[in-house]
């Protein structure tokens, strides 16, 4: 239970993911949970790879669907128009590089099973036939490949819906850059005077 939670939560600190595992039945002090984290050796940083300075050049697309970027961001508290219970909301966002065309959703985990289940309604609500999406190397898309070559569930989802999946080079959010753009847009006139009323299952 503790590795589940320091996975999902760490990036929110040890005392959310004490919080997250209290809520789930864990009854122990704090002090002893920081301890079992440092057994499991969660906490041990990874070496960060050097990678050659990027040659990367964008195609531009030609036509609707040959190129869909989906990222995924945190959506503030105030913007919760419901009773939260205190937990995280994400908003997963795919927009069509051609037309521009946008659908997003938001969940209430970051997650490949939120991601994969997303992919269920995007062709439908974006009106054509994607052939490839282009995602970062986040946990809630793919496998990290120095661990393992396993497919997560949102790359086993592709292949079943026949769309090519690219990732980008690690470190590099330009190469995503019309969903990461239009994310901190979002940051300043969407969020600050919108909220969500409802949420997407």
């Amino acid at each position: 239970m503790i590795r589940h939670k320091h996975r999902y939560h760490r990036h929110e600190g040890l005392a959310q993911v004490y919080r997250k595992s209290r809520d789930a039945g864990y009854r122990r002090t704090y002090d002893s949970m920081c301890r079992q984290i440092r057994k499991m050796k969660l906490n041990t940083p990874k070496k960060r790879k050097s990678y050659p300075k990027s040659t990367y050049r964008r195609n531009l697309a030609t036509y609707p669907g040959e190129r869909v970027q989906i990222d995924i961001k945190y959506v503030p508290n105030e913007c919760i128009g419901f009773a939260s219970n205190h937990n995280r909301y994400y908003q997963i966002t795919a927009i069509d590089e051609y037309s521009r065309k946008r659908y997003l959703e938001l969940v209430n985990e970051l997650s490949t099973y939120s991601t994969s289940n997303f992919l269920k309604r995007l062709e439908d609500n974006l009106g054509f036939k994607v052939e490839l999406v282009q995602t970062d190397n986040g946990i809630e898309f793919v496998n990290d490949q120095d661990i393992t070559n396993k497919k997560t569930r949102f790359e086993k989802y592709l292949e079943k819906l026949d769309i090519k999946h690219k990732r980008i080079r690690p470190y590099s959010p330009w190469q995503n850059g019309i969903v990461e753009r239009n994310h901190r847009i979002d940051n300043a006139p969407l969020f600050s005077y919108y909220y969500f009323d409802i949420i997407k299952r």
